[in-house]
């Protein structure tokens, strides 16, 4: 009888699969796979197992970038509509697990080794305290990861980016308003997402000469380029500052993590002093925030961990 389980990390872009032994975290035949390759996320798992001659998995885990709290589910970004029992025959497995994105990222925390975390001040936690995970990307995703009275843990996805943009000056107001519009409400995902970047880019820019998130995030990292340079600041004041909202508002000593595609690439930037500085700014009980550890999540897979500390196959 098979020990293996598969791991999968559905975007609206790619799908990312990996195998394990059960009470294992070695991840091994790890393949990043394009959706538009495939017409649904059956036909991708599929696709993945039948390749490595698989009859049959004792256990697979799968996160979406979709909620899963429904029988029917479809991708955010892309029109694939599944269950889990559909993708548990897809992939051939004796137990399944499905989970949103996040909720995935938050099962990770725990497992996440020191050399894949860079950490922005704070101090570590001793024992287990109240942990948040949150992200910009095509969206901004965000989970809770609590800790249990008699041990484990209990993760809880949220929903961060339908929040109010935290504006607190002037020039962020405007920028606010040429976004939005002036006296209309703004969310976090205006702003900090990738097609956020770019409105708020376009929002500051005189004559704008950069089309996409990424040509705009790469000319702001490489220098020489004013306007991208001020549009990533203004984007990581408001990401640290949202940071610093969900570490007060959940009390996470446990430590606030940043994952996703956008992070990695600026956690040397996040490191400066001025956004540490923001992310603890709450005013007369600012004290509350100097312990509380912030991390950037480089680890190219995070979710497998969290796919995996799902099904029980870590402790």
């Amino acid at each position: 009888m098979s020990n293996l389980a598969l791991l999968g990390d559905i975007g609206g872009t790619n799908s990312r699969f990996g195998l394990i032994e059960m009470g294992s975290m070695a991840v091994r035949d790890v393949e990043v796979l394009k959706n538009d390759n495939f017409k649904g996320l059956e036909e991708a798992i599929s696709h993945y197992v039948e390749k490595r001659g698989i009859s049959e998995l004792a256990a697979a885990a799968v996160d979406v970038a979709a909620p899963v709290d429904r029988e029917v589910i479809t991708l955010t970004n892309r029109d694939w509509t599944f269950s889990a029992e559909s993708l548990r025959k897809a992939a051939r497995a004796r137990r399944f697990r499905l989970l949103n994105d996040f909720e995935a990222l938050a099962w990770s925390l725990p497992h996440i080794a020191a050399e894949d975390l860079v950490q922005i001040g704070g101090t570590v936690s001793a024992k287990p305290q109240v942990k948040v995970v949150l992200g910009p990307g095509t969206g901004l995703g965000m989970a809770t990861l609590a800790p249990l009275p008699g041990g484990g843990w209990m993760p809880i996805p949220g929903e961060l980016g339908h929040t109010t943009l935290p504006v607190v000056t002037a020039e962020e107001l405007a920028l606010k308003d040429k976004i939005m519009g002036k006296d209309k409400f703004s969310e976090v995902e205006d702003v900090l997402t990738g097609p956020g970047l770019l409105a708020l880019y376009r929002a500051v820019a005189g004559k704008p000469v950069h089309a996409t998130p990424e040509a705009v995030l790469q000319a702001a990292l490489k220098g020489g380029d004013a306007a991208a340079e001020k549009t990533l600041d203004h984007f990581m004041t408001f990401l640290s500052r949202l940071a610093g909202d969900a570490a007060m508002a959940l009390q996470a000593r446990g430590g606030v993590y940043l994952a996703g595609g956008i992070a990695p690439s600026i956690a040397h930037k996040l490191q400066q002093p001025k956004y540490r500085a923001i992310f603890e700014d709450k005013g007369r009980i600012a004290d509350v925030m100097k312990p509380i550890p912030w991390y950037v999540i480089t680890d190219k897979f995070p979710a497998f961990k969290g796919c995996a500390a799902a099904l029980g196959a870590i402790a």
